[in-house]
């Protein structure tokens, strides 16, 4: 079949051929098993027993790879990582199915400048908080979607509300950057500026007091001695708190999964080995994992995973995990249509795979 990507010059690029057989995947710098099993080989290996292919969707050159990261709009593809995308292609691109998730236990942080007087984000009232603004109109605009639901979870845990700070729009180019053979090498290209992003920047530069940040990204900055937390959701009990993009959600193009099951449990199998055998070796999947994320260095991403259960499942506490970033996207006009997340969900493709690794 062919497969017309998304791209801003349609002539210059000739439509990618995929075959019947060939399965493609894309997966966010995140702490998933499926980053684990593609470092390994081990979702190939899985999709050879079964006669399949695997291709990586950022392999492609930049106008061809980028945007189906966020939009799914390409067949045959799994996508692992940050829900946002996951949610907004399903409600507003193309039909796809949820076979996993991954739960996480840090919703981010409020940071501000080292020299701040400011202890709290109840000492932020009056302030200004910068807030990413996407330049490009042809993906949601996850990133901001992510701060803005973290700034306003901070605001109503100090008590205040929106109105009671100014929120700036910082500019983010937010195109495509390159392309690379695997995620290790693409996310290798980007360490640095993932955490110094366009609104901490404008933080150091004194436009804003106070931002939004994962906690990846929040240990990076306050490395440099120049800023520092205010309020981290993750010491919280509260696990709706640590709803940020995640839980991570792993997709896949329904006319695909139906028509290509075994492919879907191959690549689900690959995912279940990786998982457990992060269980049984973290240090060592600490140092997988630091290739394909950007926590500081090994350590940092060890203290980060010790609490993951990185088996994917599709539990009910995860599920509402998805309908209140859902609720989060339709309430603040980041997606048009809403949708039951039940539906979307489909744990037989993972009840298979574990059937078939316990056998």
């Amino acid at each position: 079949m062919v497969d017309l990507l998304e791209r801003p010059t349609p002539s210059a690029l000739a439509p990618i051929t995929v075959g019947a057989r060939e399965a493609w995947y894309t997966i966010c710098p995140t702490f998933v098993a499926s980053n684990v099993a593609q470092e390994f080989g081990w979702i190939e290996e899985e999709l050879r027993r079964v006669g399949a292919s695997l291709s990586y969707l950022r392999a492609l050159p930049v106008e061809q790879g980028y945007l189906p990261h966020f939009s799914h709009r390409f067949a045959h593809l799994f996508r692992d990582g940050g829900n946002i995308p996951s949610i907004w292609a399903k409600a507003d691109n193309v039909d796809t199915t949820l076979v996993g998730l991954t739960e996480t236990h840090h919703g981010g942080t409020i940071v501000v400048r080292a020299d701040d007087a400011a202890r709290s984000v109840a000492a932020l009232k009056g302030r200004r908080f910068g807030l990413s603004k996407s330049a490009n109109p042809a993906k949601i605009d996850w990133w901001r979607a992510t701060s803005e639901q973290g700034i306003l979870k901070a605001l109503a845990l100090a008590g205040l509300s929106r109105a009671d700070v100014e929120i700036d729009d910082i500019a983010n180019e937010d195109r495509g950057f390159g392309e690379a053979s695997r995620p290790s090498a693409l996310w290798a290209k980007r360490r640095g500026d993932l955490v110094f992003t366009p609104e901490a920047r404008a933080l150091e530069a004194g436009e804003v007091d106070a931002i939004f940040a994962s906690h990846g990204r929040a240990l990076g900055l306050e490395r440099t001695g120049r800023f520092k937390q205010v309020e981290d959701f993750s010491r919280h009990p509260d696990w709706s708190l640590q709803v940020s993009n995640s839980p991570y959600a792993l997709t896949v193009n329904t006319d695909f999964a139906k028509a290509n099951r075994d492919i879907v449990v191959a690549f689900l199998r690959a995912a279940v080995r990786a998982a457990r055998w992060l269980d049984a070796n973290r240090e060592a999947g600490a140092a997988i994992l630091h290739r394909v994320t950007y926590h500081p260095n090994v350590a940092d991403t060890a203290a980060a995973i010790a609490g993951t259960d990185f088996l994917p499942a599709l539990t009910p506490r995860k599920l509402a995990g998805i309908d209140l970033q859902k609720r989060f996207l339709v309430e603040h006009g980041y997606i048009s249509r809403d949708f039951d997340s039940r539906a979307w969900a489909d744990a037989s493709y993972l009840d298979e795979a574990l059937e078939s690794l316990s056998s």
